[in-house]
């Protein structure tokens, strides 16, 4: 599924909101997140295309990766403080 830049920007606020309604210190793995975003309508998405765009909330300082000890490889997401105020900012 092609994204537009529109679509795009949708995707990562839907992204913050999943992960603000989370107040777990464990975070969401990436396969709940994606789940999350085909249930509002977005039935193309693929776990990459999810995971680029959680990297870019990364190097955007919006979320982060929890530490975890146990499979690493599975990993999930939390939103950091700026992304709640980016969030907060941004939602009409």
């Amino acid at each position: 599924m092609q994204l537009n830049p529109q679509q795009r920007e949708q995707l990562r606020l839907s992204l913050l909101r999943f992960l603000d309604e989370n107040p777990s210190r464990f975070g969401l793995p990436t396969g709940y997140l994606l789940q999350a975003v085909r249930a509002e309508g977005r039935q193309g998405l693929i776990e990459q295309q999810v995971t680029a765009e959680l990297e870019y909330l990364k190097d955007k300082g919006l979320v982060n990766e929890p530490a975890k000890i146990l499979s690493p490889e599975n990993r999930n997401w939390k939103i950091t403080a700026d992304g709640r105020d980016f969030l907060a900012q941004n939602q009409a």
